[in-house]
């Protein structure tokens, strides 16, 4: 088999679906298809729905059946896939604007996060680039509760409990945040994580109680606190040479599949948000909520990351969006 097989199998396998049905829409990402424990699968069963009774139907490719992140923005680029579920750094990598959606205590809540990102004008500063290679952004999904902290040791309820863990970095932000709050990180690939914590690579990870729950880490990471680092999100991403093929009607049937989509995935956070307290607990996780006063301490110190993380330019037009945000 040479190098270029698995490519070649992914790409006939999806020109083969689309010659035989040239009015398949396909959605590929990177979890299970379980809309009860899985936000972007309640965004694609949203989707799905609402396309019932139109000439469209659409397929689900979940756990990375299309492949990885970067092949699958490489397929939408080119047209082969029609939507992706992708991480928000796989988004920002052609969008640096995008990662403002990443700032610690840059957001009061998800309420807030979705008024500044909706804004006509902040989507057409996300897409400015992101178009120039064939995709767009269509707006963030919300795959849980914000980031809080897992880990394998103890309760973590202040910053200097944080000093004698080492945690898995989604990247450099992230482990950017962790030195700023004093603790320790290493980035690790994510299919490496639970053999990582197990042999004491590292303690943990910041990320919301769904990825725990759903990859049965729970029975490592017996530790969890809430403390709303950021927003846990992931892009949503379409391809706009297919977009631009469709005629108007189509359009506006995708137009409100999307809409469709989001007020699924929006409808399953405020359910499991209710519930997922509950579901740790029966995982057998200690839930330790951060003592007074050292949520403000954290963002003291992360704040200075976001003049690092952004550029001035981009810093003031998310800071300015949240001020026009908030007077509404």
């Amino acid at each position: 088999m040479t190098r270029f097989a698995p490519l070649m199998a992914t790409a006939a396998l999806l020109l083969g679906t689309t010659a035989l049905q040239a009015s398949e829409i396909k959605i590929g990402f990177n979890n299970v298809d379980d809309a009860e424990i899985n936000g972007e699968a309640a965004f694609a069963h949203g989707f799905r729905d609402a396309l019932k009774g139109t000439d469209f139907t659409v397929s689900l490719f979940p756990s990375d059946t299309l492949g990885k992140e970067k092949e699958r923005l490489d397929q939408v680029s080119t047209g082969l896939l029609e939507i992706d579920l992708g991480a928000i750094s796989t988004a920002y990598s052609l969008s640096p604007l995008l990662k403002g959606a990443t700032l610690p205590f840059f957001f009061s809540d998800d309420a807030e996060m979705d008024k500044i990102t909706s804004e006509p004008a902040m989507m057409e500063a996300f897409n400015a680039p992101m178009l120039e290679t064939g995709v767009r952004f269509e707006g963030l999904n919300i795959i849980g509760t914000p980031m809080g902290i897992h880990n394998s040791k103890h309760p973590v309820s202040t910053v200097e409990d944080l000093s004698d863990l080492r945690f898995r970095a989604l990247n450099g932000e992230q482990l950017s945040l962790m030195e700023a709050l004093g603790t320790h990180g290493t980035v690790i690939a994510w299919a490496e994580v639970a053999n990582a914590i197990q042999t004491g690579v590292t303690d943990g990870y910041f990320n919301p109680p769904s990825s725990s729950l759903r990859t049965g880490h729970t029975s490592f990471l017996k530790y969890y606190t809430p403390a709303d680092l950021f927003p846990s999100t992931r892009a949503v991403m379409i391809s706009d040479d297919w977009y631009q093929g469709l005629s108007d009607e189509e359009k506006t049937q995708i137009d409100a599949a999307l809409a469709a989509g989001f007020k699924a995935n929006r409808e399953w956070i405020a359910d499991w948000s209710s519930k997922v307290d509950g579901k740790l607990e029966e995982a057998g996780v200690t839930i330790t909520p951060l003592a007074t006063g050292e949520r403000d301490k954290m963002e003291a110190l992360a704040k200075p990351l976001w003049a690092t993380t952004l550029t001035a330019d981009e810093l003031k037009t998310w800071q300015d969006a949240k001020a026009a945000a908030d007077s509404k």
